[in-house]
């Protein structure tokens, strides 16, 4: 196998016959992989299929029980994080590791500043000057003075990108490989675009492995895709000519084609009115609007990133105040910008930011799951332990939620079941009205079929549901009806029934 590598000089990083064991679990069996010169290399596979595991290896976290790395034909060890940027391998998390009070220039450079210090003084100056140059490829019109707070989350992403190249350029790779860790997953359409043509230029001098849930964006961006499953090797082949349902049968083994957001499930809204907006308005936000959502009734809210519709979920959920208008749950009103009183009502939320709104990390499944219906689960007073564990477990078994136990730590799960965790709270809970925001973002194929199908049983149970989606096929397919917002106005609304869904097509005119 050396031999072929070495001949195949495109080939910059292989491995061969991986294998990662941990107690009762193989998270990696035999796995093969190469990484070729100036290549994006697409990585998919369900959470828990060993992608995380595969990063670690390749970055030195953890090492291989069997099988070897291969880099430049040659057999190496990572010894950690540090020996493999040393090396020329690198990986930006989908958490991101700025620091958000320090410049653009400081974070680019931090723990590296000797090299700008002359005469034991630091040269600010010359930093600046180079942290330009690092970033001008990324073609980022960022003043690098300012704190990574204060610019875009686009911005952020390719400050992290230009950090690791230069990195593992400083100590001599002449061809870094840098792991992209779901580098989109907090951006918008524009942003993604950006982020893309800015990778496809780094290809000249870089080599890159996408990991993501966006198989959209895998095969229009990636040249080659290896896909994983249950920790084995599925495919690895050229982009070219794949769609997304050939990608998603390797992946869960079966067709998702014709009812992939459980249309056949969409049930018609009941005739009461379960929420009600008249006038309501926030200065520069969005206009005066009204609409209602029926008891059962899936509605879309659909414009594009500053249309308003974020602010007014936000305001229904009472993380904001309203400057004008009312707005009812079941004729009752919450108070104005309290999200304790929106919950007391009614009001449920499931925020795009799950693992720092949605849950509490450091607590477990159970406590998670039961947090809203404490009252229910108290004998005599006091709340019942037994009552605690058969409640989560009712809910961890009805949601499909994979976990070593009730009582282990919402960390330490995937984001799709931290997500389906999210949901149960909500779904076992007296919610009339729920707010979810992009609820499948970040997870898996099949994890988002279960969330499809929990939403279908909010609807089922006479839930009111208002969502904000990643696409616009999602927007369509789970929704009962649209409301069209366009420069912080409700322009218009289209009917989705099961059987006469408009196309994306039809939201572009209106939208843009």
């Amino acid at each position: 196998m050396e031999t072929l590598i070495e001949q195949d000089t495109g080939v910059v990083l292989a491995l061969e016959g991986i294998t990662r064991r941990f107690p009762g679990v193989i998270a990696l069996d035999d796995v093969a992989l190469t990484v070729r010169r100036n290549e994006i290399l697409g990585l998919v596979g369900e959470n828990g299929a060993g992608k995380s595991v595969l990063t670690k290896i390749m970055t030195g976290i953890y090492q291989p029980d069997e099988g070897r790395l291969m880099l430049d034909g040659k057999k190496v060890v990572m010894k950690g994080t540090a020996d493999a940027i040393r090396k020329g391998i690198g990986v930006v998390f989908q958490e991101g590791s700025l620091i958000p009070n320090l410049s653009v220039t400081e974070n680019l450079f931090l723990c590296h500043e000797a090299r700008f210090r002359r005469f034991g003084v630091l040269s600010r100056r010359e930093m600046a000057a180079e942290a330009r140059r690092v970033l001008e490829p990324m073609n980022l019109d960022v003043d690098v003075d300012l704190p990574v707070a204060s610019i875009s989350p686009a911005a952020r992403q390719m400050v992290e990108i230009a950090r690791m190249v230069w990195l593992c350029e400083q100590y001599g790779a002449s061809n870094p490989i840098v792991i992209l860790d779901e580098p989109t997953t907090v951006l918008n359409d524009g942003e993604r675009d950006t982020l893309f043509e800015i990778l496809n230029r780094l290809k000249s001098r870089a080599s890159m492995i996408l990991i993501s849930h966006r198989l959209q964006e895998v095969l229009e961006n990636c040249d080659r895709i290896v896909v994983l499953k249950d920790g084995r090797n599925v495919t690895e082949m050229p982009t070219s000519g794949l769609d997304i349902g050939d990608v998603e049968k390797l992946l869960v083994g079966h067709d998702f084609a014709g009812d992939r957001f459980r249309e056949s499930e969409q049930r018609a809204p009941g005739e009461k009115v379960t929420f009600r907006v008249d006038q309501l308005a926030k200065q520069g936000e969005f206009a005066p609007l009204s609409f209602e959502v029926r008891e059962g009734e899936i509605v879309s809210l659909v414009g594009l990133v500053g249309s308003g519709k974020e602010a007014l979920c936000r305001c229904i959920a009472g993380l904001e105040r309203y400057d004008a208008g009312t707005l009812a749950i079941e004729g009752k009103t919450p108070v104005n910008g309290s999200s304790r009183s929106a919950v007391l009502h009614g009001v449920g939320h499931v925020p795009i930011e799950r693992r720092e709104e949605g849950l509490a990390l450091n607590m477990s499944v159970a406590d998670n799951i039961n947090y809203l219906v404490l009252d229910k689960l108290k004998v005599g007073g006091m709340i019942s332990t037994r009552r605690e564990h058969e409640h989560a477990k009712q809910w961890v078994a009805e949601c499909l939620v994979k976990t070593p136990s009730i009582h282990a730590a919402c960390a330490g799960l995937s984001g799709g079941n931290q997500q389906k965790i999210i949901l149960s709270k909500w779904l076992s809970s007296d919610v009339r009205l729920l707010i979810l925001d992009h609820p499948t973002r970040g997870i898996d194929i099949k994890a988002k079929d279960e969330v499809y199908r929990l939403i279908r049983k909010f609807a089922n149970a006479g839930i009111a549901m208002i969502i904000m989606c990643d696409t616009l096929e999602e927007d369509i397919g789970l929704a009962n009806r649209l409301l069209i917002m366009r420069e912080r106005r409700l322009i218009g609304e289209l009917e989705a029934s099961a059987h006469a869904k408009p196309t994306p097509q039809d939201l572009i005119k209106l939208i843009v």
